[in-house]
């Protein structure tokens, strides 16, 4: 599948970097359907004492709902692939993010009780790296690129006379085609994301702050942030490439992984800090809250107002297309927008079929 080659990095007492451990075996004679993008471990430092936390989806973020971190934030066969045998491999990614999962629990108590080592670093960043690539945010937004990218290269065909014959009846309507993408290249971009992760940690120093407050720190689907200190909220743009940037990323309730490129040694979590202000609190939940997808995840009621005020839009893409003489030339840029909404992806006569009647019912082929 691929391999990484993280380093040596050394043992500090009870905390493993996750590197030593090794990945199973790619799942055979396994069958695991349920995938969940976040990790029920992760999700389990934002519990209230019965065990659940407050779940808000974003189709109902006045109704936030009590629930088992192992009942939420997962879709079935997420992370699936076809194996070499012909079948199905549901189980390679998840050997992977359990590495990361496996010494989560340890590592978070060794941050809370303010211990530095390369160790407790490797491992809070290297969750920090798979919340980035393997979330829905992530994954969708590269999908809707890739289908951007085909619709603009079926236009440009179009544009020359060359529209294929089984793409005719499309002709001048290109615009409104459903273009649906096979997931499974959107799973080839992970490993990208996880390199980048590295990219931007090679960049920034990192410390650890912990809440004193009674108000908790919140999560989401999204719980990896980066963006611009120096622009205000309202007009922030997430996700830039140069420049100085914050990096806020939720450890749990009582814990904020903080990364700067104003701090220093590099790629490192260097110091621990005590926050007892609880506006500053307020305002990193806003920014997490801000990042946000499709679900919230909070210890209880507090950020209610939060949650309502951003989940209508999320950090996604815009794409401008340049078509001339020869050539195809795609623009896109990141912002805080409506959520994209992805075509599914048609690999089955019946589905084409589905497909072919939806349109039919609102009139496209008139």
């Amino acid at each position: 599948m691929f391999r990484w080659n993280w380093g040596l990095v050394p043992t500090d007492g009870d905390v493993v970097p996750f590197s030593r451990l090794k990945a199973g075996s790619g799942g055979a004679g396994r069958k695991l359907r349920k995938h969940h993008y976040l990790s029920i471990t992760y999700m389990a430092g934002f519990t209230g004492p019965d065990g659940r936390v407050w779940a808000y989806f974003d189709d109902k973020p006045d109704d936030p709902q009590p629930s088992q971190p192992g009942s939420i934030a997962y879709r079935k066969l997420y992370y699936s692939l076809p194996s070499k045998d012909g079948g199905r491999d549901d189980t390679s990614w998840e050997d992977h993010w359990n590495r990361v999962e496996t010494v989560w629990p340890i590592t978070v108590a060794a941050a809370r009780a303010k211990r530095l080592s390369p160790a407790i670093s490797f491992n809070l960043l290297g969750m920090v790296a798979i919340l980035m690539a393997r979330v829905p945010a992530a994954r969708e937004r590269r999908e809707y690129l890739l289908a951007q990218k085909m619709r603009a290269e079926i236009q440009t065909l179009e544009a020359v006379g060359a529209l294929p014959a089984d793409l005719a009846e499309y002709a001048g309507k290109l615009d409104h085609v459903p273009v649906g993408i096979n997931p499974e290249q959107s799973l080839a971009n992970m490993p990208q994301d996880i390199m980048g992760s590295g990219d931007l940690a090679f960049r920034m120093g990192f410390e650890v702050l912990h809440n004193k407050t009674d108000l908790p720190f919140l999560t989401t689907d999204n719980p990896v942030c980066f963006y611009d200190p120096d622009q205000p909220v309202h007009a922030r743009i997430p996700y830039p490439e140069d420049g100085e940037i914050e990096l806020i990323f939720p450890i749990d309730a009582g814990m904020v992984l903080r990364g700067s490129t104003r701090l220093r040694p590099v790629n490192s979590v260097m110091r621990h800090r005590v926050l007892s202000d609880k506006a500053k609190v307020r305002k990193i939940n806003r920014t997490v809250a801000q990042f946000g997808y499709r679900l919230y995840i909070a210890r209880d009621r507090s950020c209610d107002d939060l949650v309502r005020h951003y989940a209508a839009t999320v950090p996604t893409v815009h794409v401008d297309v340049e078509f001339e003489p020869g050539h195809l030339r795609m623009i896109w840029r990141h912002l805080f927008g409506k959520r994209p909404i992805l075509s599914p992806y048609v690999d089955t006569p019946e589905k084409a079929a589905r497909l072919t009647e939806t349109m039919e019912q609102d009139g496209f082929f008139n």
